[in-house]
């Protein structure tokens, strides 16, 4: 079967570095989650990755790493969904790291944009977040450590025309992340945000050529590639990354003024 995908590369540094480490990831189907997916595998992770709809390419990950990789189809905004991931993790062992990639966009210009649009972003986005954040950190308290990574988009720093649902919904991320921090320290427990800039994969992908290019002509170093940006959420979820807590992370390449 071909995924449409390289075979899959351990970094030469620090190979392994998270070896023992359990990670649920939402989102993980295809796009910036897929990716993730792979660079945890990589290094040495177990990992429960959650999908809505089903994917070949995932599918073909857990073919080649079945013992370390256990999928979880669900919505996010679904509260069972959440208990069955952390059920799952429970299989690797003691859960250490959630990552909420899961999102979806309803773009269009505000004055025309249906409630149940907004409402299906929101859903997603941060009811999503919600729920998996609320059901990890009851197994992350007891374990006495635990990390969370949101990803969240520059869109949530600067807006976006037509993403007010989008925008808002992952600023809501950089609240929730904040005050996770403050609440959970004396457990261990660490969360931040992670906000791209526009990537080549995932929902950048689908943005029109037309603003596509004045995105990138915005960004200091053009458009991001999916694959660093996994590589950065990965170190985030690993030893390393320890003393990060309660921040924003832009992974944007920089914006012209």
């Amino acid at each position: 079967m071909n995924s449409g995908l390289d075979p899959i590369e351990t970094p030469a540094a620090a190979p392994n570095a998270l070896e023992g480490r359990v990670v649920v990831l939402t989102g993980a189907g295809r796009g910036l989650g897929l990716l993730t997916t792979r660079a945890l595998l990589a290094q040495g992770a177990h990992v429960v990755a959650n999908h809505r709809s089903p994917s070949e390419e995932l599918a073909v990950l857990a073919d080649t790493f079945g013992d370390r990789l256990r999928l979880v189809a669900g919505d996010v905004a679904q509260e069972e969904t959440a208990v069955a991931l952390v059920a799952a993790s429970r299989r690797f062992g003691r859960l250490n790291v959630l990552i909420h990639n899961a999102a979806v966009t309803r773009d269009q210009p505000l004055v025309r944009m249906p409630v149940e649009d907004w409402e299906d972003v929101h859903r997603t986005n941060l009811r999503g977040a919600f729920l998996t954040t609320k059901h990890a950190l009851r197994s992350m308290m007891r374990g006495r450590y635990g990390r969370i990574i949101y990803v969240s988009s520059i869109a949530a720093q600067f807006g976006n025309v037509g993403q007010a649902a989008y925008a808002s919904s992952k600023a809501g991320l950089h609240g929730l992340a904040l005050s996770v921090a403050q609440e959970y320290a004396a457990y261990n427990v660490r969360s931040m945000v992670l906000a791209p800039g526009i990537l080549d994969t995932g929902l950048g992908a689908t943005v029109p050529p037309d603003h596509l290019r004045r995105m990138s002509d915005r960004a200091l170093l053009g458009i991001g590639e999916g694959r660093q940006v996994a590589d950065t959420i990965t170190f985030l979820a690993g030893p390393a990354a320890d003393y990060i807590n309660g921040t924003v992370i832009s992974v944007d390449g920089g914006v012209r003024y």
